[in-house]
């Protein structure tokens, strides 16, 4: 589904306007300033860093020659920023308590006149995106004739982490907020959480005002697949979902990943606040970041993506489980602990799309009528075999739900819920 092009200029000015404040400032006067009220020493330089997708960020360095991060998470990008710098600092410092995997340390953090920050150690290495990304494109993609060495020291790497955050075990409970509702809710069952998943699916499709639908025919088209895919939901999640919750990152990638240039080991992994516990089947399902790309870059030729995606998750599935059988020998990793075999078949099994599908709106209807109706739901023929798949109330609710987003589409206005002095208080 595409983005309400409205709602996406409102917050692509906000943050402009809280980028050009942010830069009027002089990095040593603002995040010197700030990284001194957490860090010994005198701040003696700053220089600003690349952005996230969520943050912009300055390094700066001590007297002493030690570094430090300072991160603002920006205004524009996410909503509720002073709870997502608390999930920021509480997940960061899970994943170095619990598991080998090196992360920054965190030395403070608190709120600013330009919004909530974060000081962290600055850690000395490169991004693997660096050594994986095609240069001569604008977004990132993977270097189409890249080593097979560099790749799979790379991969490597990633399965690495991967492994390591799988051993992490949670109670039959997570915790959930919705991008939606902004609610926190704990859930003893998978499958439940994979149900709610679906269900915020088709919350997307209700409240967003613009851009959501083309005409009467692709309405009806994306309610029910949103109905169909809640059904399945319930049904596979009970059938599948007997494994216990598992910590998972739903950003990691290259991107987030910091490696030793000299060695090529994996030297730091950035970037926790999108982690949470959540189904094992998350976990087994193949890595969708092989190729870079995030799902709304994918080509939308899903036979042409196949075909550059299936042999690198081959390449990644025969490096994962020789890291499996070093760590074995180790005996940091138990036999029962092994993800290849799972990972191998969540492609055959559907599991990979379903569980790509519940945490990704953007291709959830190209994914829904390629990957996952045909399998779960035979041949498609016409849409009224469809229709009689869903339940008493949604055929009911269906011609009603759809004049309201044909009467939305024609009105093209934007809801506002926050204002902009709301979002800066959030």
């Amino acid at each position: 589904m595409d983005f309400d092009n409205l709602a996406s200029q409102r917050v692509d000015t906000i943050f402009t306007v809280w980028t050009q404040n942010l830069l009027r400032n002089p990095p040593e006067e603002l995040a010197g300033h700030l990284a001194s009220r957490h860090c010994p020493g005198t701040p003696i330089k700053a220089s600003r860093l690349s952005n996230g997708a969520f943050n912009v960020c300055y390094r700066v360095t001590f007297e002493k020659r030690h570094r430090v991060v300072v991160r603002f998470t920006a205004l524009g990008r996410i909503v509720a920023r002073n709870e997502k710098v608390d999930d920021k600092v509480t997940t960061k410092e899970f994943p170095g308590q619990h598991t080998t995997i090196p992360v920054p340390k965190i030395f403070g953090h608190g709120k600013s006149v330009h919004g909530p920050y974060i000081v962290m150690s600055y850690i000395e290495a490169n991004l693997l995106s660096r050594y994986l990304k095609d240069p001569t494109q604008d977004k990132d993609t993977l270097l189409a004739n890249i080593s097979i060495r560099v790749l799979r020291r790379a991969y490597h790497g990633m399965a690495g982490v991967l492994l390591e955050l799988s051993k992490v075990e949670s109670p039959s409970e997570l915790s959930e907020k919705t991008s939606l509702l902004f609610q926190r809710k704990h859930f003893s069952d998978a499958a439940d959480y994979f149900e709610k998943l679906a269900q915020q699916h088709f919350y997307h499709l209700e409240y967003q005002r613009n851009d959501a639908v083309a005409d009467e025919n692709d309405c009806r088209r994306k309610y029910i697949a949103r109905c169909l895919f809640r059904k399945l939901s319930r049904d596979i999640a009970s059938e599948h979902c007997n494994g216990r919750f598992r910590l998972y990152c739903d950003d990691y990638s290259p991107g987030n990943v910091l490696v030793d240039p000299s060695k090529f080991i994996v030297a730091g992994v950035i970037d926790w606040e999108f982690s949470y516990a959540a189904p094992v089947e998350f976990t087994y399902a193949a890595p969708w970041r092989l190729l870079l790309e995030r799902p709304e870059s994918w080509d939308p030729d899903f036979d042409q993506f196949m075909a550059i995606f299936l042999p690198r998750f081959r390449t990644f599935l025969e490096v994962l489980r020789n890291c499996e059988t070093e760590k074995i020998k180790a005996r940091s990793l138990t036999q029962s602990q092994r993800l290849s075999i799972a990972m191998e078949q969540s492609l055959d099994t559907g599991l990979f799309w379903i569980s790509l599908a519940s945490r990704h709106s953007a291709l959830f209807d190209e994914i829904h009528w390629n990957f996952i109706d045909p399998k779960f739901f035979g041949p498609f023929t016409t849409m009224e075999e469809r229709v009689a798949l869903l339940n008493a109330e949604e055929r009911a609710n269906m011609n009603a739900f759809v004049n309201m987003k044909l009467i939305q589409k024609h009105e093209a206005t934007l809801e506002i819920h926050y204002s902009i002095d709301g979002l800066v208080d959030l």
